[in-house]
């Protein structure tokens, strides 16, 4: 039994490959059930494998505090977060979660760098949240110290106000560029949001000062914010924003952005905008919407992978393991999108436009090289890859099935006709679809064929 082209788009934009375990569940269970099981991962048995790789990153157990106290814990701390993001994006069965949490950490982008020591905490609670409700956790980002600290808010004083976060929380965060907030509106915000700063020995490290808040009226949106109040005027303003329709349709879109295309049908938006209103803001309604789309399954084929994305699949693909963290931050970086490394509080693209460069193809074409052909010829790892390759393709008794099928479990679809005659051409060494596929020539071939196969349109469009 095969997978639907609906099936397989779905599992494409989850994240996964049409193979494996996520093939055979979404065949067993059905597309909607399968979906449903996704939304609530703690019910999946995850991939022991994963849950081992995951235990021995400690570092990303700790609290802040300790995590301060150890030595090079800030930038130990961010390789294991890197890690942990490859591993669920490539390795776990609870995909749509680690792709949820990956989208609210670019939705409420902060970088790396500027999170520090609070990097993986915030993560943790981008994590937590990823499920559940924008207002719980629009609310929960406003209070974190990253968060806090980066959009320099824990300066945002009544005397001297810091307008930085009010700027972004209305743009970015909720109403949208377009929302119909005005400048004046952000100078009431960062007014709301006064006294909203870091404290060490707080419980989150969060602290509201009413000594430097101001406790003047203010007028929001429309609304009226009383005089004489303290903490108050930051609540009511989160819950205002939470609920607004500007940010129904600013969240319903950039949803869109990241699981349908570039360019997402205004209807559908619409749509989700309207879950989104009706459900209050919880995310797995909004999904079970996004799922069941047409428009969804219409866009097959439409997306760009980003780099990121790319690195995720292929190391799915091969089951290569970087084995130094050096070569994973390089690979990253000649790619192009360093992880959480975007240096502006949008971050990194989703768009094909700002990824699909000569300059990126290729270096996507060389990592697809590595990942094969180094991880291939040296198994222990001198290159700093651990080889994975001897299980990764199909078996088969001739080159034409063992390409075919090589290709449906990568793309999820067969080549053209241009395009299987060139593969073909190389796995045969010219001599036909029908040749016997022997281990010898099986083992000359399978890392070629699958730096092809990794390198191809195919795989990077989804």
């Amino acid at each position: 039994m095969s997978l639907s082209q609906e099936q397989t788009h779905l599992l494409l934009r989850l994240g996964f490959l049409p193979r494996g375990w996520a093939a055979e569940r979404i065949q067993r269970l059905g597309t909607a059930a399968f979906v449903e099981e996704q939304l609530h991962p703690e019910s999946i048995p995850e991939d022991p494998e994963v849950t081992r790789r995951l235990e021995r990153l400690a570092l990303l157990r700790l609290d802040t505090h300790a995590l301060a106290r150890s030595d090079d814990g800030e930038s130990r701390a961010y390789v294991e977060a890197l890690r942990a993001h490859l591993l669920r994006h490539s390795r776990s069965r609870r995909r749509l979660a680690a792709r949820m949490a990956a989208f609210w950490a670019h939705h409420f982008y902060v970088p790396a760098d500027a999170a520090n020591v609070h990097l993986v905490d915030y993560l943790r609670t981008l994590e937590r949240h990823a499920l559940g409700g924008f207002r719980e956790l629009l609310f929960a980002v406003a209070r974190h110290p990253a968060m806090l600290v980066y959009l320099n808010n824990d300066s945002n004083v009544k005397d001297h106000p810091n307008e930085n976060y009010a700027r972004e929380l209305l743009e970015l965060h909720t109403l949208g560029v377009d929302g119909g907030y005005t400048e004046r509106d952000v100078k009431e915000v960062a007014r709301a949001l006064s006294g909203w700063t870091t404290h060490p020995r707080t419980e989150g490290m969060f602290y509201f000062d009413p000594d430097v808040h101001d406790d003047g009226p203010k007028r929001i949106l429309g609304r009226a914010f009383p005089a004489g109040r303290g903490i108050e005027d930051g609540l009511q303003l989160l819950d205002l924003l939470a609920r607004h329709p500007s940010s129904a349709r600013f969240v319903a879109r950039k949803l869109a952005l990241w699981f349908v295309s570039d360019d997402p049908p205004p209807a559908l938006i619409e749509r989700l905008a309207q879950v989104f209103q009706q459900e209050r803001g919880q995310v797995r309604p909004l999904l079970r919407a996004l799922f069941s789309a047409p428009e969804f399954y219409a866009a097959a084929g439409a997306r760009l992978r980003t780099p990121l994305e790319f690195l995720t699949a292929a190391l799915e693909a091969t089951g290569a393991r970087f084995s130094d963290d050096w070569r994973l931050i390089d690979t990253l970086a000649r790619l192009g999108q360093p992880y959480l490394g975007w240096k502006t509080p949008d971050g990194a693209p989703t768009r094909a436009q700002a990824w699909a460069s000569t300059g990126g193809l290729l270096a996507r074409w060389q990592v697809a090289l590595e990942l094969t052909q180094e991880a291939d010829g040296d198994p222990e790892g001198g290159w700093g890859l651990l080889g994975g390759l001897e299980d990764r393709l199909p078996a088969a008794p001739t080159v034409g099935i063992w390409v075919r099928a090589a290709a449906r479990e990568l793309w999820g679809r067969e080549p053209e006709e241009e395009r299987l005659a060139l593969l073909l051409d190389y796995a045969a060494e010219g001599a036909g679809p029908e040749r016997p596929l022997t281990l010898a020539l099986a083992g000359r071939k399978r890392a070629g064929l699958l730096a092809l196969l990794l390198a191809a349109p195919e795989f990077q469009w989804i």
